[in-house]
């Protein structure tokens, strides 16, 4: 049995409406403990819908959500439910609730009963993790956009859930904070083993998952190795999906007769097809 495993889940945001809007159509999905999933796709395609269900924050119109085994739609698992799965949301002042950030980080397990020294323990591990242990005793409107975002992953990390479900949580931060979090988040999968969801509107963090889900008109559109979902562009182009700025200008170029070979992902692997290719060809 998979960790996670959505089986033939429809979610209706008004199901009683005469014409309700259907956001997930029948989606199938599963994922393994310890994998780090890019969960992607347009405006309006599910996605966010999908981050609420796999949470038990939202339960499906029809078919079922399992977390590690238990069924979200049941309102006595929906406690162990978010223990397993932590859920960290675009803003951070959205889940910032103490004047203190130990005291934040230390708010969940608080409110799950955990004793008040092994809280003490989570927390600075929690900190530790995230590389805020010295910004304990700080104000968390005080921090920086990358800064507050890794706080309120700690908080999730002091609840020990097993997966953390990232929804768009570098939208609103600077390139600088939008690597402290995906530093973090990397991190966390490679050296900890947590279970990583991230959905996100940049195809480079795309490319740093392990594996890339793409969703359309609430649906499963494709799922793979970021090197398979990204190769076939034509695909993805004609759903009005983006792919990273290396593979576009590999694409491009492709398509105007220049003979580069292979897809890359990123600035490094696009650099090494060009030096291979004017080798190849000194006097182009």
């Amino acid at each position: 049995m998979s960790f996670i495993e959505l089986k033939n889940v429809h979610y209706s945001y008004d199901p009683a409406a005469v014409d309700p809007v259907e956001a997930l159509r029948g989606l199938d999905l599963r994922i393994e403990a310890g994998e780090f999933v890019a969960l992607l796709g347009h405006n309006g395609c599910g996605k966010s819908t999908v981050a609420k269900l796999l949470n038990g924050m939202l339960v499906p119109t029809s078919g079922q959500v399992l977390v590690d085994g238990l069924d979200t739609a049941l309102e006595s698992n929906q406690l162990d439910v978010r223990r397993r799965v932590g859920l960290v949301l675009q803003n951070p002042d959205n889940q910032l609730v103490a004047g203190v950030v130990e005291e934040d980080v230390a708010f969940g397990p608080e409110n799950l009963g955990v004793p008040p020294e092994e809280i003490r323990r989570r927390v600075d591990e929690a900190l530790h993790a995230v590389n805020m242990y010295e910004y304990r005793a700080s104000a968390p409107h005080k921090l920086s956009g990358g800064q507050k975002q890794r706080v309120a992953i700690a908080g999730v990390l002091a609840m020990q859930t097993g997966c953390i479900v990232l929804d768009e949580p570098t939208a609103m931060l600077d390139p600088r904070g939008r690597e402290e979090v995906m530093e973090t988040i990397l991190r966390l999968n490679r050296e900890k083993g947590v279970t990583i969801v991230l959905i996100t509107h940049y195809m480079d963090e795309a490319v740093r998952a392990g594996r890339v889900v793409v969703m359309d008109e609430g649906a499963l559109l494709t799922d793979g190795t970021p090197r398979t979902v990204f190769s076939d562009v034509e695909h993805l182009k004609r759903h009005d999906l983006d792919v990273p700025q290396a593979t576009e200008l590999v694409y491009r170029l492709v398509a105007a007769g220049v003979p580069l070979g292979g897809m890359p992902l990123n600035a490094q692997e696009c650099v090494a097809l060009f030096e291979a290719y004017f080798r190849e060809h000194p006097r182009t």
